[in-house]
């Protein structure tokens, strides 16, 4: 860590000659100097940040010692006339006891010992990997190839299992290989009247192309018109900072390549669902009820997400998680009775969780057979972006099998989403494509929460937008403003409105960007990227609640004051509000007020009429459960802002109940 130095030591000793012409006290000011700028350059590498990352091509207990300079400015991470999020720096004192390799991760059994290996074409045993299983070479092992999918007919549009129907298909015996001729694969090989290994393929093979609302087959309309492929990749519950934390490799791959990173981008709801229909359908969660989603129990089918658009625009369109049990969509919802996209791999992705999901770790199992999820899914995408190489395509995809539930189990991701970005850019597929590649939200629970930091970096997800390189030659306007706009205050509506210019490349030229620019939308909701977010933007005039706006500074009160005790008693009433109609719910009470911080949105004048805000974080009885939020003081009357948090997790504790917001509340008697 020190070659810098030395090199600077030999370049002096060769210029030696030249110096001996120098007069003696110039001589000795220039070694002063070189000397001085040595040591400091040695304290400046010596202080270098480290961070341990997992490299899961190794055995887990193998780590790879990772170097990268993270930013330092401390004053602010945004600063704008309407809004100064506070400055954060990645390994801050209170968040580094929290930044270690993930001790509790599992390897999927048999990972190193794959007896079926495939192609795009063709499924194989892999005769060297018979031993593993106790097959002799010349043994009489069958497999049995089944295909199944996703039909068509309906036995009961109501049931909560809609989304999940699956129809397998007669089983087709080989022995050695197989030729493939379906997208969704079982394939299960006995020996000794035993099965000895079971896995599940996916397979995107070329459809035939439909018109949305369409049963016709019809011709993909011709390429005539400039457009970009969009790929939006989510990885759940990970911070701006987390991103920096636990995928270095990633981070520093996308900034080689000029990914442009949303600094102010502030989540406005609790979860992922809250946090993706304003990016998907530019609407609140709250605004679903009297547009599209009536009811809990109602499916997403009249739901307009914006693949349809996309796909009106000549575009296929796929959706893809990396996890049915937790599915955007269906987690204590009923997901989608018609086919939502071309490309739907739900049904995959449950029969694969149910039959052959393996390493539940918490609330997910992370493993398919021998394999981890969220590289199923990196591999489908990578697929997928082959066999439509030349048709357009809008993508959206979604890990959170890995990510979800633990603060540092990105860490096992990193190389294998730095090697899927390489691998794509090396086939050239990236030349033509948006790649948007962001969280929800960060990690929601868990002792980082506690902090200051934890609270803030929770509501401040991580997005990098990697752009083709023609786009900043054809359309530098808009190149120009969303390089402005990474440090402006940016929410998901506006990603919404983002993705919608990427439907028709005539929306972001430049003659057009003039026009609009020059039109009345700085005080819109959802505004492009591509636009000049105004400096003037607050929480308010983004939508973002004031319990989740991050431009706030706060003042701590002491937890043992009266103002304290009864913010914290106000917080635990609003729960049990929450609670008053489900009997099989216990009744909640303080146990413990933890932190109370007053909120202060910029400097009040002394005669200021209004409210008084705080921040409000409490132990309750029954459960230990630590809840945190936002309420509001007129006088006497206390009132809630947003909606109230949890900030450890819940376990089995609301098994009573089936509502996915009052899972978080619910301490079943």
């Amino acid at each position: 860590m020190c070659f810098f130095p030395f090199s600077s030591m030999a370049q002096l000793v060769k210029g030696s000659t030249r110096l001996r012409s120098i007069p003696v006290r110039f001589r000795y000011l220039f070694l002063l100097a070189t000397i001085f700028g040595s040591s400091f350059l040695l304290i400046s590498i010596t202080n270098r940040t480290e961070i341990l990352l997992v490299n899961n091509d190794q055995p887990l207990n193998s780590l790879d010692l990772h170097h990268y300079d993270l930013e330092h400015d401390t004053s602010f991470t945004i600063k704008t006339e309407g809004c100064t999020i506070p400055g954060l720096i990645a390994l801050d004192e209170t968040i580094k006891l929290f930044n270690h390799p993930p001790k509790d991760l599992k390897n999927c059994p048999n990972a190193n010992y794959t007896l079926l290996q495939h192609n795009e074409s063709h499924i194989w045993v892999d005769t060297e990997i018979l031993q593993y299983y106790n097959v002799p070479k010349d043994g009489n092992m069958s497999c049995c190839y089944k295909p199944f999918y996703r039909p068509k007919s309906i036995v009961n549009v109501f049931s909560e299992h809609v989304d999940d129907r699956v129809q397998y298909e007669d089983c087709v015996e080989f022995f050695s290989y197989i030729e493939v001729e379906h997208e969704f694969v079982r394939v299960s090989c006995d020996y000794d009247q035993k099965t000895v290994y079971e896995q599940y393929f996916l397979f995107p093979s070329k459809k035939p192309f439909h018109t949305f609302g369409e049963n016709k087959v019809r011709i993909q309309p011709q390429n005539d018109t400039p457009y970009y492929n969009v790929i939006v990749m989510g990885i759940d519950a990970i911070s701006r900072l987390n991103f920096h934390r636990t995928m270095p490799k990633t981070l520093e791959y996308l900034k080689k390549k000029g990914a442009i990173e949303l600094l102010g981008y502030n989540k406005v709801g609790d979860n992922t669902f809250p946090n993706l229909t304003p990016m998907l359908l530019g609407i609140k969660e709250t605004d679903l009820k009297r547009t599209c989603w009536p009811h809990d129990s109602a499916s997403f089918d009249n739901c307009p997400f914006i693949w349809q658009w996309f796909k009106e625009a000549g575009f296929y369109t796929a959706l893809g998680e990396d996890s049915a049990k937790l599915g955007t969509f269906n987690f204590a919802k009923y997901g989608f009775i018609k086919t939502p996209t071309d490309y739907y791999i739900r049904t995959f992705l449950h029969e694969a969780e149910v039959n052959v999901g393996n390493t539940k770790d918490f609330n997910s199992y992370i493993c398919m057979g021998n394999k981890y999820f969220y590289k199923v899914l990196l591999d489908y995408i990578e697929d997928l972006t082959s066999t439509l190489r030349y048709s357009k395509l809008f993508g959206f995809f979604w890990e959170v099998s890995m990510s979800h539930d633990y603060l540092t189990y990105p860490m096992a991701m990193d190389d294998s989403y730095k090697n899927f970005f390489e691998r794509l850019d090396s086939s050239n597929y990236l030349d033509n494509t948006v790649l948007v590649l962001l969280s929800d939200h960060g990690i929601r629970w868990g002792a980082i929460r506690l902090t200051k930091q934890g609270r803030l970096e929770e509501r401040l997800p991580f997005v990098h937008m990697l752009l083709p390189p023609s786009f900043q030659e054809n359309y530098n306007l808009a190149y120009n403003n969303l390089k402005q706009n990474s440090k402006r205050l940016t929410t998901p509506f506006d990603m919404y409105a983002t993705l919608s210019d990427l439907i028709n490349l005539e929306e972001i030229n430049n003659e057009k960007i003039k026009q609009r620019t020059n039109s009345s939308y700085t005080l819109n909701r959802s505004i492009s990227l591509f636009l000049p977010i105004p400096k003037n933007r607050t929480c308010k005039t983004a939508d973002i609640d004031d319990h989740w706006c991050t431009c706030h500074k706060g003042i701590k009160l002491s937890t043992k004051s009266l103002e304290a005790r009864d913010a914290a008693e106000q917080l635990v009433r609003h729960l049990n509000k929450y609670l008053e109609e489900y009997p099989h719910c216990a009744v909640l009470s303080l146990a413990e007020v933890l932190e109370v911080t007053e909120m202060m949105a910029g400097q009040p004048r002394k005669d200021e009429v209004g409210w008084r805000e705080f921040m409000v974080v409490v132990r309750t009885a029954p459960g230990d459960g630590v809840f945190e939020g936002t309420l509001r003081r007129r006088g006497d009357q206390w009132d809630l802002a947003g909606t109230i948090s949890r900030l450890n997790l819940y376990g089995d504790q609301s098994r009573c109940v089936h509502h996915y917001q009052l899972k978080l509340y619910c301490y079943c008697r």
